[in-house]
């Protein structure tokens, strides 16, 4: 719209290659980029959720900076407390929990680090590896854009001649 001009046509076995790509390194960074919470001194306790299948759990790895009770609650959607726990860390000590669910919903989860400093690594284990869909995918229309493009390369393209009435 901005800009005049044209642009040569993409290939169809272009297109799945690009596509092919861009499914594997999107899966890839889903995966791999995990970034740590990190809980200031005096700040509230650290709330977060997901719609959760069954089979599923979340988890969770905390590291203090000071001596502290850490507490551990898992609510489910009417905001009933399905697990509850509290973990007495010396500073410096980390730990990790796993907190399965039983039934599919919305699961919400409480840390709470009684206002002491803290760095979180939270995680979400799926049963049904839904999430790596992507990467079988990607690797299909990748794998089929290069089998276009070889096929491609071994005909041979013929000049076509064109007739024209007058």
């Amino acid at each position: 719209m901005a800009a005049g001009g044209t642009a040569p046509k993409m290939r169809m076995n272009e297109v799945f290659i690009l596509t092919g790509v861009t499914l594997l390194l999107g899966a890839l960074f889903m995966h791999t980029w995990v970034s740590p919470v990190v809980l200031e001194s005096g700040q509230e306790p650290y709330t977060n959720g997901a719609s959760m299948m069954s089979g599923d759990a979340f988890a969770i790895g905390v590291e203090v900076e000071n001596e502290t009770t850490v507490r551990v609650v898992l609510y489910d959607e009417d905001n009933t407390i399905i697990s509850a726990e509290s973990i007495v860390l010396a500073a410096g000590e980390s730990t990790k929990r796993t907190l399965e669910v039983d039934e599919g919903g919305y699961y919400t989860y409480e840390i709470d680090t009684k206002g002491i400093g803290a760095t979180l690594n939270l995680d979400i284990e799926r049963k049904l590896m839904i999430d790596l869909l992507p990467f079988p995918v990607g690797a299909l229309l990748l794998a089929f854009g290069l089998y276009q493009r070889q096929h491609l390369a071994e005909e041979p393209s013929a000049p076509i001649d064109a007739e024209l009435d007058v």
